[in-house]
């Protein structure tokens, strides 16, 4: 009965531990998506937008979308830069029904400037313009700004 006993408790101090010990380890490797927000530049009689980044109150990088050549940047073009060596990349998206091309750092060291993504499309199209925080699977948006023109 004694043995018994013994062991029972032996059994229930070790589980004891190793929930403990999981349950610490658990709680240290979990990282949390930053807050993202957004700052606004346009050009280009409000057709272009350089869209600037934060992660938790710091610059992160920028996202540009160039309607119309401008010196040496291509007209119809997409761009992202990532400036904040954090472990996020920097995408960004314009799009609408028949049009998708996007821009992303991802697993490129800061700094990093993507190349301008390009292709011609219709003059006067409105596309919806997105920014996001990359990580691995995970993404922080805003998907809240207002639209550009090609």
């Amino acid at each position: 009965m004694f043995k018994t006993r013994s062991r029972i408790g032996t059994v229930l101090a070790a589980t004891t531990v190793s929930v403990g010990l999981s349950i610490g380890v658990g709680a240290g490797s979990a990282s949390a998506a930053p807050r993202l927000t957004t700052d606004t530049i346009w050009y280009q009689d409000g057709k272009s937008v350089v869209v600037s980044l934060y992660a938790d109150g710091k610059y992160a990088g920028a996202v540009t979308w160039n309607a119309d050549p401008l010196g040496e940047k291509p007209g119809d073009a997409l761009q992202a830069y990532d400036g904040g060596a954090d472990g996020w990349g920097v995408m960004g998206t314009v799009s609408d029904p028949w049009i998708y091309r996007s821009a992303s750092t991802a697993g490129h060291a800061s700094p990093y400037t993507t190349k301008w993504v390009t292709g011609d499309i219709k003059e006067g199209t409105r596309l919806d313009i997105s920014v996001c925080l990359v990580k691995g699977s995970e993404k922080v948006c805003d998907y809240n700004l207002p639209r550009v023109s090609s």
